[in-house]
């Protein structure tokens, strides 16, 4: 099931950004924040008892970043990630944008298999690794 994210999920939401984004991760604080700031939304894919995988969004009026999406480890490969994009292309009507680490070439993949197309290139983006990041697009034109 997907769903917006509510408060009494931010701990948990954490603990997977932990898990999966260790030196880049978003605490309690900053996903409060951003659950209070109305240009943000946290939509989830969850079963009876736990997250499966989020999607952490942001409307720059004009494009909907991808901020995050993740999926546990262990649900993985199993189409998470993309009923999670799927709601976002329900819900929003702008272009999706988002950036993806250079060497991350399995997102990339997932990304264009889902429609996104390159459009740019970050150099030294990632402060952990100096790494560039690649600049995706889902283009509704």
């Amino acid at each position: 099931m997907i769903r917006e994210a509510k408060l009494e999920d931010i701990e948990k939401i954490e603990n997977m950004e932990k898990e999966i984004f260790p030196s880049s991760f978003y605490s309690v604080n900053s996903l409060k924040e951003m659950m209070e700031n109305k240009s943000y939304y946290i939509y989830m894919c969850t079963d009876e008892k736990d997250i499966l995988g989020y999607i952490i969004l942001h409307d720059s009026i004009d494009v909907i970043e991808i901020m995050k999406i993740a999926t546990k480890k262990d649900s993985r490969n199993i189409g998470i990630g993309k009923k999670l994009l799927e709601k976002t292309k329900e819900v929003f009507e702008q272009n999706i944008f988002l950036e993806v680490r250079e060497s991350n070439e399995i997102a990339q993949n997932f990304y264009k298999n889902f429609g996104f197309t390159q459009v740019g290139r970050r150099k030294n983006y990632y402060g952990d690794t100096g790494e560039a990041a690649i600049l995706m697009i889902y283009d509704r034109q």
